[in-house]
């Protein structure tokens, strides 16, 4: 390839290529991504948590029942039924996306920049920052596990109905393998969140002499909330600390009325 054609190429990429090509701008936008889905974690923790208000609200439905149904119909008549809610998970998984990539391929050109038989100095680091790079990939294979469990309910091994949250989430957890396996899954979250918020304040530079401590604590923190936040809602079910549902396919059979079993 000539030095004409290379000149004419690099002209024709946008700033977001070249910004993506460096590692100065990998990092940036791995660091933004990787903010959007702390957004995320944090709000789905604070849904999670409308089951802690029990098995009945809004006539007669649990309010984690009425807030998926409101989350499915916000924007509606102006939207069509969903809209808003795939557009968030289309903007969520591209986010995820692209937070992976960059992360390996950040990876990627660290090893291959290391000069061979020169392993990399090692200096003290956190447990959370050690296993970065285990709990990174966990979690993405738990997030799968998670869609195909309670957004598609493809994983029945307990009765699971569309749009009967508390039943379904009730039912899951009434299972021992489930509650381990979520308690796992919140503690590999917690890793990942504590080392990863704090990276983050260093990538966007916010991070100062100044507000170290300050920031380091607010990570700390801010990671205890969402693991409690999310490990409430399993084991609440499990210890009976929440009632039994009384709609949806896990209901207790003396909860229905021959009326409400004829519909």
């Amino acid at each position: 390839m000539n030095v004409a054609t290379q000149e004419l190429r690099r002209r024709r990429r946008t700033w977001i290529g070249e910004t993506w090509d460096s590692n100065v701008g990998k990092k940036s936008i791995v660091a933004v991504t990787g903010l959007v889905l702390v957004g995320y974690v944090v709000l789905h923790m604070i849904g999670n948590l409308t089951a802690m208000l029990g098995a009945s609200g809004d006539e007669g439905h649990a309010q984690i029942d009425s807030y998926g149904h409101w989350l499915r119909e916000f924007g509606t008549p102006l939207l069509p039924y969903e809209f808003f809610l795939w557009v968030i998970r289309v903007f969520l998984l591209g986010s995820l996306v692209v937070h992976v990539v960059g992360v390996y391929q950040l990876t990627m050109r660290a090893r291959a920049a290391r000069p061979a038989g020169f392993p990399a100095k090692r200096i003290g680091r956190s447990w959370a920052a050690r296993t970065m790079r285990l709990s990174g990939p966990l979690l993405l294979a738990f997030i799968v596990f998670h869609i195909l469990h309670f957004t598609i309910l493809a994983v029945d091994v307990t009765p699971l109905a569309e749009g009967e949250i508390y039943s379904n989430v009730y039912g899951a957890f009434q299972k021992w393998y489930f509650v381990v396996l979520y308690l796992a899954a919140i503690a590999s979250l917690g890793y990942h969140l504590r080392h990863g918020v704090w990276s983050l304040f260093q990538t966007l530079g916010i991070d100062t002499p100044a507000r170290n401590a300050s920031l380091r604590h607010g990570a700390t923190a801010l990671t205890v909330v969402v693991v409690v936040g999310f490990a409430m809602v399993p084991i609440s079910f499990a210890t009976g600390a929440l009632p039994e549902p009384v709609t949806g396919p896990n209901a207790a059979t003396a909860a229905h009325t021959p009326t409400e079993v004829a519909k």
